[in-house]
């Protein structure tokens, strides 16, 4: 998991909540990007981190795609559940 740093604190981007949530979901990078609406390529390099996700998109496919709250995510990524 690729962390940054921001402000004094480790920050995660939207790209760690992509691929937990998909992980978490057991599914393929394909079929999240057709339920979300947008090609393969460009669900792959977002969560690949080669290109920035906009956090509306984050936030939409934790919510529509996986059925996950992002504190849900967040938690997982940090280790807490």
């Amino acid at each position: 998991m690729q962390l940054r740093y921001f402000g004094g604190e480790m920050a995660l981007r939207g790209f760690d909540f992509l691929r937990t949530g998909r992980e978490l979901r057991g599914l393929t990078q394909t079929e999240v990007a057709e339920v979300y609406g947008v090609s393969e390529r460009t669900y792959r390099r977002w969560e690949l981190g080669d290109v920035r996700v906009p956090f509306d998109d984050v936030s939409a496919i934790c919510d529509q795609v996986f059925k996950l709250r992002i504190d849900d995510i967040r938690a997982v990524i940090n280790g807490e559940d």
